[in-house]
């Protein structure tokens, strides 16, 4: 019971500025877009289509997790930097980056033309590699994501209880001896 109230109110404090909603819904929302163009669902031209063939609902169900993640990732990483002022790790960006990037489609589109193209044979290896695992690699970008979420979380937590214990000290967390 103590752990529920304890997320519901981290949850509450993070999302509570509507601007960090906003900028994470915009690219959740943009994420979104990307990834089911590459993975061909959603056609702009010659006008707005939208199709989920039924071999790749499993791939178009784990695209819109990590649209979702993403945008919650986002949110606790703006409430993070802006109010806790803690010094962000190059593990916790390169976590995100990670988990970005395995998450969309390198081999769709004409991106694995370009990449074949480009790279030769190694290029046809690496597209063709990317396509025949792509719901494991998003599967485990889906892992990454709640790992930077859960970490997030646990900075948000810990900065809390550093911050009310501060409170009660009534020092400002500054207790030096005279």
């Amino acid at each position: 019971m103590k752990m529920a109230y304890s997320i519901s109110s981290i949850t509450r404090i993070a999302f509570s500025n509507p601007l960090y909603l906003a900028i994470a819904s915009v690219t959740g929302l943009i994420f979104w877009i990307v990834t089911n163009t590459f993975d061909n669902f959603l056609f702009f031209s010659p006008y707005l289509t939208f199709y989920v063939p039924h071999d790749k609902i499993g791939a178009f169900i784990l695209t819109c997790i990590n649209s979702v993640l993403v945008a919650i990732l986002v949110n606790f990483n703006l409430y993070t930097i802006r109010n806790l002022k803690l010094k962000l790790s190059k593990s916790a960006l390169s976590g995100t980056t990670i988990s970005v990037l395995s998450s969309t489609c390198a081999s769709c589109s004409t991106f694995g033309f370009t990449l074949a193209s480009t790279f030769g044979g190694l290029g046809f290896l690496a597209s063709n590699f990317l396509s025949s695992n792509q719901i494991t690699l998003r599967g485990i970008s889906t892992i990454v994501l709640l790992f930077a979420i859960c970490t997030c979380y646990i900075k948000t937590r810990n900065s809390c209880k550093s911050s009310s214990k501060s409170q009660v000290q009534g020092d400002g967390g500054n207790s030096s001896s005279q």
